[in-house]
């Protein structure tokens, strides 16, 4: 059965968007350039997105969506192919300037920080996917607070990789999945309990 036009021409302009992005750096993500990548009319753009940073910020959510996070059978080595996954990414120089881009548009512009936010801690993203199955196993609390462990799991390679513009040995990547893991287990939150 056929998408309906509209899911298709949502794909030509997510895609058209993700290879101006790539080619060209976010602030060539004009309405007007995705209009003539894509074929499709800037008011079915505006239709769809609203504007510009709305259609960027789809973009990540449609390649955060897009990570796999092969059921290893433990948190760390979930953890290790999810941040795989991210450290190649952000081993593109334009990915690091997204990303900073992101984040400055959020210091100014509150709506557009919210709606960084839901990219960054969506339902089904690969690190929460990581840590519902770490609950199911039982290696975390189940009532671990899920977005302030995304905050502890991120916090480090966002430090590393985007903030100081380093690549991560494979050795750094395991020092770090190992710190963030330890630092989850559920041991640590009883203890944690115990002491408030």
């Amino acid at each position: 059965m056929a998408r309906p036009r509209s899911a298709d021409a949502r794909a030509k302009m997510l895609r058209a968007a993700g290879e101006i992005i790539a080619s060209d750096g976010v602030s060539a993500c004009t309405v007007e350039e995705v209009a003539r990548r894509s074929g499709v009319a800037k008011t079915t753009i505006y239709r769809h997105f609203g504007n510009s940073d709305a259609l960027v910020l789809a973009v990540v959510d449609a390649n955060v969506k897009e990570i796999e996070v092969p059921d290893t059978g433990s948190l760390r080595g979930d953890l290790m192919a999810v941040q795989r996954s991210y450290l190649d990414t952000a081993r593109r120089t334009t990915s690091r300037e997204l990303f900073a881009w992101m984040v400055t548009r959020s210091i100014h512009d509150p709506e557009f920080a919210a709606a960084f936010r839901r990219v960054r801690l969506q339902p089904r993203g690969p690190t929460v996917i990581a840590l519902q199955r770490a609950i199911a196993r039982g290696e975390l609390d189940p009532t671990i607070d899920i977005e302030i462990a995304i905050h502890l799991i991120q916090g480090p390679f966002i430090s590393k990789r985007i903030i100081d513009n380093l690549d991560l040995s494979e050795r750094e990547l395991e020092t770090m999945v190992d710190f963030v893991v330890r630092a989850l287990a559920a041991p640590a939150f009883d203890e944690l309990r115990l002491r408030t």
